[in-house]
């Protein structure tokens, strides 16, 4: 068998075919070294994204298993692990059905405004994923505190509720579910709305032609339709239920919520830290994330069946009166999600201390002075910001040469592009919490000795921003199509050439937009970064979780409200180079 390979005639300038035999099917020993030598820069970057992924992931689960599978004897033997592992699965399936819920009736929602309201209100529903993940706990926490809640005071000053406290309570177990759910609706609503746009209006429109009303289309057609929307959507809400760690962490510990994430946070504090036992306790996330993505692609099979058609058949319009509800409901959403965190929290911080009543009397800057005068944030800010932009310069372009194999495959050794795509993924299935783990395990070793070092930070965050990377480079080259690609081959530019001339300048927007993005999630980054940060490394997420824990309500609000203003940057930035719907790659 000949794989055929066009190329130039340097002398009669015409494109002719190489039909060298492939390797290992009757290849000359000459003609597969030339092959293998080409393979060889491809095959050394699969052995270090190998490396760099699967550094906190393999010698940490063989630490599980290791001494007869000590670990999961180990596992066995903790306290209460029964209920442990029945709340982590009681808060993942409940958090998917409100985030479900909630998702699917805000892009329905979006879906049924007018064009013009559609293109200013489109990004609002995206709000919560912007504000960092504890900065948005916190704001909950001061919202809905049972005892100083601003929410909970003002219903107690109604006829309708009396007491010293509640009547919600965000540190219970119900209201956890609904906080992560409302949390996660962010991500439905991307897949959902996105889903929506791809259908276009013809079927619908038939479906309305032959007396189907917008209830039955909904059920009959739409819905069906966006089948795989469904399901990719629901197993990676699934899974980020089940690896959360900021909300159970800061919301659970009070009412003894306990969850997979926070044991394992637990077990770290103490000494020595049975590794084995903490890797053996992430093992059934891992398999159920495998069994996940297996399930996944069962339930969607073939996905033709559920393609639609896009066409300039737009939609039938909704009435004035549907155009109003719809935003409405959108608005409410948006107010209670992102801007009332986001008012509590600057509440908090120009207040003397954190108490339940409203009082603008007492206002004052002096938690702001105080705050940026403490050493300790300061360098927090600097670390935080520093190995985010770094992580951010390094994970940019080995995204983009690893999203380079994966589009080229058929120019690659098929195992190579299969086992790079596979490697580039493996972080986006693991919890937070337990890739942290693996890089204190593997930093503590004597060997590698990263531990407490900047180095080691931004090394953590390169890993995990890996999948991330590689998604927004590969949707990059996607959308600039082969044809620009291969008429560049052609007419005799290089591999790189080709890249440095042509895919670099037409998707630089695309790249700075990514780019922009990546430094927004990795401000946000907080699993990882408790579990490997030190006295000397330390960043803005884990000292506003350490000042909370201290109760510096009024100083965690300014910290909080810092991260906003710094996210907020990376977010101009993003809609700056990739337009609005760059915040779609969230």
């Amino acid at each position: 068998m000949t794989t055929d390979v066009a190329t130039r005639d340097a002398t009669t300038d015409d494109v002719v075919i190489d039909q060298t035999p492939a390797p290992g099917r009757g290849a000359s020993p000459i003609a597969f070294a030339r092959r293998f030598k080409r393979q060889l820069p491809w095959l050394a970057l699969t052995v270090l994204v190998g490396g760099l992924v699967l550094l906190p992931v393999v010698p940490l689960q063989q630490k599980a298993f290791a001494d007869g599978a000590a670990g999961l004897r180990g596992v066995l033997e903790l306290d209460g692990v029964g209920k442990m592992f029945a709340t982590t699965l009681v808060l993942g399936v409940g958090s998917l059905i409100v985030a479900l819920i909630v998702g699917t009736g805000l892009a329905l929602c979006m879906h049924a405004t007018s064009p013009r309201t559609r293109k200013y209100l489109a990004f609002m529903p995206v709000l919560p994923m912007i504000i960092p993940g504890v900065a948005h706990v916190v704001g909950f926490v001061f919202l809905f505190s049972p005892e100083n809640g601003y929410v909970n005071t003002l219903l107690r000053a109604t006829p309708f509720f009396d007491g010293d406290a509640g009547p919600i309570n965000v540190y219970s177990e119900f209201w956890i579910i609904v906080y992560t759910g409302i949390h996660l609706a962010a991500f439905v609503y991307l897949f959902v709305y996105a889903g929506l746009r791809n259908l276009g209006g013809d079927y619908a429109l038939a479906a309305r032609v032959n007396g189907a009303g917008p209830l039955r289309i909904l059920l009959t057609v739409t819905l069906p339709l966006l089948r795989p929307v469904f399901v990719y959507a629901g197993v990676v809400c699934f899974l980020l239920a089940l690896g959360q760690f900021t909300g159970p962490l800061i919301l659970g510990r009070r009412e003894g919520l306990d969850v997979i994430t926070v044991r394992m946070f637990e077990l770290s504090a103490q000494y020595p830290i049975d590794y084995s036992v903490v890797a053996a306790l992430g093992t059934p996330l891992m398999v159920l994330a495998l069994v996940m993505v297996m399930v996944q692609r069962g339930l969607i099979g073939k996905q033709d069946r559920f393609v639609g058609t896009v066409s300039a058949a737009s939609p039938a319009s909704t009435s004035r009166w549907g155009n109003i509800g719809a935003t409405l409901v959108v608005l409410l959403f948006t107010v209670l999600s992102a801007l009332a965190p986001l008012v509590a929290l600057a509440f908090v911080a120009l207040s003397p201390f954190w108490s339940g009543s409203v009082s603008f009397d007492a206002l004052t800057t002096q938690n702001f002075s105080s705050v940026f005068q403490d050493r300790v944030f300061v360098e927090s800010i600097f670390n935080s910001t520093f190995a985010s932009v770094t992580a951010v310069a390094i994970v940019l372009p080995l995204g983009t040469l690893i999203a380079l194999g994966i589009y080229n495959r058929d120019r690659l050794w098929r195992p190579l592009s299969v086992i790079l795509d596979v490697l580039a993924n493996i972080p986006l299935t693991m919890p937070g919490a337990l890739l942290g783990f693996g890089f204190l395990f593997a930093y503590s070793n004597p060997s590698i000795g990263l531990y407490a070092t900047k180095t080691g930070l931004i090394l953590a965050y390169v890993t995990i921003m890996v999948p991330y990377a590689v998604r927004y480079q590969l949707a990059t080259l996607v959308a600039l199509g082969r044809t620009t690609v291969e008429s560049s081959r052609v007419s005799g530019a290089g591999p790189l050439r080709t890249f440095i001339r042509v895919i670099l300048p037409l998707g630089r927007a695309g790249m700075a937009s990514s780019a922009a993005i990546m430094f927004v999630l990795l401000i946000h980054e907080f699993g990882v970064s408790l579990l490997i940060r030190s006295a000397e490394v330390n960043v803005m997420s884990v000292a506003l979780f350490e000042q909370y824990d201290a109760g510096g309500y009024p100083q965690v609000a300014v910290i909080a409200i810092a991260m906003t203003a710094i996210t907020a940057i990376g977010v101009f930035l993003a809609l700056l180079f990739g337009g609005s719907r760059a915040l779609e790659k969230l």
